[in-house]
């Protein structure tokens, strides 16, 4: 995130932060009669990523703009972009995404192939 921070304030821009997770409902039954909501789980998934997150957000000295989405990450990163004109987009290029994904991260192997701004891939 330093790195769309830094790149924020070069261009005197708006940083945009969006995190978005692929969640379709589900009920997970575990042993012992325990039952997960999946929504439950991505919640307390999004709450912790903003937690980590808000310190260097309040530092960043910029405007910041947090955005939450639902559906595949690349999808929701490259529809936001368009949606708001975006001129540059920085997305990690490591996560936790599928097999086929392992060189870039599915996430910014999406991007790559759909997105229409520039990008600035960062490990």
């Amino acid at each position: 995130m330093t790195k769309a921070i830094d790149e924020a304030v070069l261009r005197r821009a708006d940083l945009h932060v969006l995190h978005a997770v692929d969640l379709s409902p589900a009920l997970l039954h575990l042993p012992h009669d325990v039952t997960v909501d999946t929504r439950d789980l991505a919640n307390e998934q999004r709450t912790k990523v903003w937690r980590v997150a808000q310190p260097l957000l309040e530092n960043a000295g910029l405007e910041v703009v947090r955005v939450d989405r639902e559906g595949r990450p690349g999808q929701a990163l490259v529809e936001y972009c368009a949606e708001i004109g975006a001129e540059l987009l920085v997305v990690g290029t490591r996560g936790r995404g599928r097999v086929r994904g392992l060189l870039l991260g599915s996430t910014a192997e999406d991007v790559v192939n759909r997105g229409e701004c520039d990008m600035l891939l960062v490990r």
